[in-house]
């Protein structure tokens, strides 16, 4: 007889984590359960970098536990997007949700056989450096940024080629999707899920099209704060003079002349400044009118960074708000602690289980298991 059931209650009373039965209500099986509640606390409990030994380890004495939870995380037929729906759901009802934003996080790979991995240059490093992308879906709130989806970056390699397909496990037929487009679905789902939906908010970091990001946004009737490259042009918005003509011209140079004064004070307590005009920007609809928001740091004059944003001039202060927390946070480092880099599989379906129960253990640290009770699973379209 095998004793793997046993073993399994056990673990799973030493693992047991309060509230955990509402996120994996879905899963079919009682042994899928109580190994994402495992799994959940282990990342939850474990130092350091989260193996899958080193997860085993820290909930259960059992020598069979780590490749238990490989073949859970792996191999085991479990649909993560309920999860995630759960998550959503459960984060909403508990913290007000101020804004959803959209990061991509770099995830540093060795190897090449991985979901997703390729070479790609960093611009907050300055370097090319082999990795994944994967981009989040996060609810922020006043208890901070909340993982609760996630989309992995396929370049176009691993979505045309049969054989690394196959190496990764990448179900077909999956068509090359831009990263841009990736988070424009993030938030469609989102928005199935939620309902009420708050700004969205996007600083692409040089890997996503931010004009691509702004039509999609736009299109979809959503208010957005988006970060733009200098090489988006756009125009002063128009002038009451009359024959006043528009000219377009790169964001950075329609903000210089309006860097916002520095006094001593300012100057030494090295916090960003902002300021913000009226702006056009030239969408395949027509021209909408937006704010223009800059950002200086490291220059007196010239402006670190450009937000974008077509909130109503009756909530410019909530887009500077908004703003100042996307500058001051380091979104994904809650995830990055626990364990979002570590999964060392090539599997597509396993990063994305990983990645769900990373996102629960986010959760339930920023949360509090006191404020998840029992409630009827719902799932999103």
């Amino acid at each position: 007889m095998d004793r793997m059931p046993s073993d399994l209650t056990r673990t799973a009373e030493a693992a047991s984590v309060p509230g955990a039965h509402r996120l994996f209500a879905h899963l079919p099986r009682a042994d899928q359960r109580r190994w994402a509640e495992v799994y959940l606390k282990g990342l939850l409990v474990t130092p350091g970098k989260k193996s899958l030994r080193r997860i085993a380890a820290s909930v259960t004495p059992s020598p069979t536990a780590s490749q238990s939870l490989q073949q859970f995380v792996n191999v085991s037929p479990w649909s993560w997007r309920p999860v995630r729906a759960e998550l959503a759901h459960w984060v909403a009802e508990h913290t007000p949700v101020r804004a959803w934003t959209l990061a991509p996080l770099v995830i540093p790979k060795r190897g090449s056989l991985a979901a997703g991995v390729h070479r790609r240059f960093v611009p907050a490093l300055g370097r090319t450096v082999n990795c994944q992308l994967a981009l989040g879906a996060f609810l922020s709130t006043a208890l901070g940024d909340i993982s609760v989806d996630w989309q992995l970056y396929l370049p176009r390699d691993r979505a045309g080629e049969a054989r690394l397909r196959e190496q990764a496990h990448i179900p077909g037929p999956m068509p090359y999707t831009s990263a841009a487009d990736l988070c424009l679905a993030l938030v469609d789902r989102l928005a199935r899920t939620v309902h009420r939906a708050p700004p969205v908010v996007v600083d692409p970091e040089g890997h996503l099209d931010a004009e691509l990001l702004v039509e999609g946004l736009e299109e979809r009737g959503h208010e957005w704060i988006v970060a733009v490259p200098d090489t988006l042009r756009l125009a002063l918005a128009p002038s009451p003079e009359p024959g006043f003509v528009p000219r377009l011209e790169t964001a950075r140079t329609l903000l210089r002349p309006h860097a916002p004064l520095c006094t001593g004070a300012q100057a030494t307590a090295a916090r960003p400044r902002f300021n913000a005009l009226p702006a056009l920007v030239p969408l395949s609809g027509g021209p909408r009118a937006c704010l223009l928001v800059g950002e200086w740091a490291s220059s007196p004059v010239r402006p670190d960074r450009a937000w974008l944003t077509n909130l109503p001039p009756a909530r410019h202060s909530q887009a500077g708000a908004l703003i100042a927390a996307r500058t001051a946070a380091r979104i994904g480092s809650a995830e990055a602690e626990l364990g979002l880099h570590d999964f060392a599989g090539r599997s597509y379906a396993g990063w994305h289980r990983h990645a769900t129960l990373v996102s629960a253990a986010s959760a339930h640290r920023r949360l509090g298991h006191d404020v998840c009770p029992r409630a009827q699973h719902r799932i999103a379209p």
